[in-house]
């Protein structure tokens, strides 16, 4: 068995499909395209607090850690 180390980046992919309740990263994607708003994850080690934000969002505020940590889905996929 090797062990594979998963970048921030797919971490916090994973951590907002299974807040946000979906099985698979595309359909949260898919909604996050079709929608005005999408879901965004801070990005601050040991916070995962998500919020609704724009989709081109890389320096959201978050409001558990205070910083402008909380980066779109559509970015933190490198889809923006």
């Amino acid at each position: 068995m090797s062990n594979i180390a998963l970048s921030q980046k797919s971490v916090k992919l994973m951590k907002l499909c299974d807040q946000k309740g979906f099985d698979s990263l595309d359909d949260l994607l898919l909604l996050a395209l079709l929608n005005s708003a999408c879901p965004g994850i801070c990005m601050t080690e040991g916070c995962d607090h998500t919020a609704e934000m724009e989709p081109d969002q890389d320096q959201g505020f978050c409001e558990a850690c205070g910083g402008n940590t909380v980066v779109s889905i559509l970015v933190l996929a490198d889809l923006i």
